[in-house]
């Protein structure tokens, strides 16, 4: 195990001194003195600037806050209608989407329908005054329809005013905050520095490869964003970057401006100061190939402990009751890995070929933060105070992931893919070999849409072994059509099913309420401590099987609709949970009836299924 972790951590550190060692290299052999230029002609040459990018298209840097097919994201990069001056670009993206959802948590009981419409809207402005200096601001508003505050009570025109002030009664411990506008991006871009450098500063959303490990998220209706810098070296044969963020922080600024995620100000944060740092470097062989070398981390420290006045001792935490000195402690999760892919054309295929194929993997080291007992003779021994020896609980999650597919006719294109996210025996012990899932998206991305587990969103990639075919068809006017099946099992039968969150869907046994014995769990069958007499059911492999049917047309050079239906099946650890009537409590060492199941409240339900009908506007 400590093995493990230490070639983890060599691989990692490794990675980022290969980006380093190939920018010095590079930086050394460009790094050239300036010439001497007249300041007059310098000066009629700045004021005769035009952007490259207007007649090139986009810089793909410029684009990432839109989700849009390659046809569509083609004819709006390279329109020239919203050029002003020769160096200000102002675009506009627009997302309706109408979803339903229908029993994804194959619960009987609760079936849990959801119909909404979101809705996700962009106005973005790109200054490019000379070959120096760029920048961008993006700002975006995020809501589901019908979701402003009321003006006053009893006001039949309530709903429909905009930017009215929420309405929080006295006493009221939490307030809803009504759907708000943002700046998504505004960053700087510093170009041509010594080596051919550019530096990216600022809030921005960054997304390498098939963005299985960090991207954009722009499927989902707010996106992702960084705030932090990027220190890029590119030519046309590698490309290294060095990037770092801080998603957490607890010194807020002045003046009344505070962090949302200030666990001094937010009590609702769990976080506490977090760095996310890493290298990502991409390398083309002989233009047939393209191998790209990670390595991307996340350090967070632990909140100071508090003390109980009377005793002096550390007050426990439910989360980690043996962190006696918990302030002492950092969570380091360090994810180191490679992807090897045929695609070198911008991640698609370059022209005249038929068969892509993409190999993927990572491994995880570092510590969760937590002390754990170790054990004697298979015992915790304890003293009143502490366990007579704590160690640390390690990281040693993997990823591996296998696609491939083949175009006939530049139309047909079969695809199949096999993805494995590790899962853990038993969590209960020294080490999590849980693959932890990082700031990537969870869904597929532009080529390769729905390349995960599924347009339903219903899983992550931890404790997972998804197998998928799939058939797409481009034709020259209808648009492009894909079915795809996927088989989601559990990587171990003891670990949970992961939501779409990451947080697991984990049956954590029984409460009581009155005297009355009642289940607070969800999911699907596992085991915490891969112990066998703890639980009343047999371990079920199988999550679930979808099905899905999908479609996109460009309708004009400025929208497309997208539209598709996904069936899903439950698999035998869903239905060997929920058919369950007995369940284990963990209070009192023994088994209970489960009253619900009895009453046919929480049977299993097999079948669900979701919807949706988007339209995109890209100017």
């Amino acid at each position: 195990m400590q093995s493990n972790f230490l070639k983890n951590r060599i691989l990692c550190v490794s990675t980022i001194l290969f980006g380093l060692f190939s920018y010095g290299i590079a930086w050394a052999e460009d790094v050239k003195p300036a010439p001497q230029t007249n300041t007059a002609a310098s000066t009629d040459a700045t004021e005769k600037y035009k952007s490259p990018m207007i007649e090139k298209g986009l810089d793909p840097d410029f684009t990432k806050h839109m989700f849009v097919e390659p046809d569509l994201a083609g004819k709006v990069n390279k329109s020239s209608q919203l050029w002003i001056n020769d160096i200000l670009r102002i675009g506009l993206y627009l997302r309706p989407r109408q979803e339903s959802r229908y029993n994804m948590d194959f619960d009987n009981s609760n079936k849990g329908y959801v119909d909404r419409t979101l809705q996700t809207t962009s106005l973005y402005f790109i200054v490019d005054p000379s070959p120096y200096v760029s920048a961008k601001v993006t700002v975006q508003d995020a809501r589901v329809w019908g979701g402003e505050s009321p003006a006053s009570s009893g006001d039949v025109r309530a709903m429909f005013f905009n930017n009215t002030p929420t309405i929080s009664n006295a006493g009221q411990a939490t307030t809803t905050v009504p759907n708000t506008t943002n700046v998504r991006e505004a960053f700087l871009m510093l170009k041509k520095l010594p080596g051919d450098v550019k530096i990216q500063l600022g809030r921005q959303i960054w997304a390498y490869g098939d963005q299985r490990m960090i991207g954009g998220g722009n499927w989902t209706i707010n996106g992702l964003s960084y705030d932090g810098a990027r220190i890029m070296f590119e030519r046309p044969d590698y490309k290294i970057h060095v990037f770092a963020a801080r998603p957490f922080w607890t010194q807020s600024g002045t003046n009344g401006v505070v962090s949302g995620n200030d666990p001094k100000t937010n009590t609702n944060t769990k976080g506490t100061d977090t760095t996310l740092f890493g290298t990502y470097n991409s390398v083309k062989i002989l233009d047939e190939v393209v191998l790209d070398l990670y390595s991307i981390n996340i350090v967070r420290k632990w909140t100071p402990n508090t003390y109980n006045a009377t005793t002096g001792l550390p007050n426990i935490s439910a989360d980690d009751p043996l962190a006696l000195n918990r302030s002492r402690q950092n969570e380091e999760l360090y994810t180191a890995g490679f992807r090897l892919t045929n695609r070198t054309a911008n991640n698609f295929l370059a022209k005249g070929r038929s068969w892509d194929w993409t190999l993927e993997s990572a491994w995880q080291g570092g510590y969760t933060g937590r002390r754990l007992n170790e054990k004697f003779l298979g015992q915790t021994v304890d003293t009143p105070y502490q366990s007579w020896k704590t160690e640390r609980e390690k990281y040693v999650g993997q990823f591996h992931i296998a696609q491939t597919g083949y175009t006939f006719f530049e139309k047909l294109r079969v695809g199949a893919q096999i993805l494995y996210a590790s899962g853990d025996k038993n969590r209960s012990d020294g080490s999590t070999s849980t693959f932890q899932t990082l700031v990537n998206p969870r869904f597929g991305v532009i080529p390769y849409f729905n390349g995960v587990a599924g347009i339903s969103e219903n899983i992550d990639m931890k404790n997972l072994v998804s197998k998928s075919v799939s058939v797409e068809y481009k034709t020259s006017s209808w648009g492009t059509f894909q079915i795809a099946y996927f088989q989601n099992d559990k990587a171990e039968r003891q670990d949970a099913w992961y939501a779409i969150s990451g947080a697991a869907n984990s049956p954590v046994g029984i409460g009581t309420t009155n005297s009355s014995p009642i289940s607070t769990a969800k999911g699907s069958t596992e085991n915490y401590s891969d112990n066998p007499y703890s639980q009343p059911y047999s371990l079920g492999k199988r999550i679930y099987n979808e099905v899905d049917l999908t479609w996109m047309g460009v309708i004009n050079d400025n929208v497309s609709i997208w539209a598709g239906v996904g069936y899903l099946h439950a698999g035998d650890s869903v239905s060997n949970y929920r058919n369950s009537p007995l369940l284990y409590d963990s209070a009192s060492n023994s088994y209970q009836i489960n009253p619900n199941v009895l009453l046919g409240k929480s049977k299993v339900a097999r079948d669900a299924h979701m919807a949706y009908l988007q339209v995109n506007a890209a100017f």
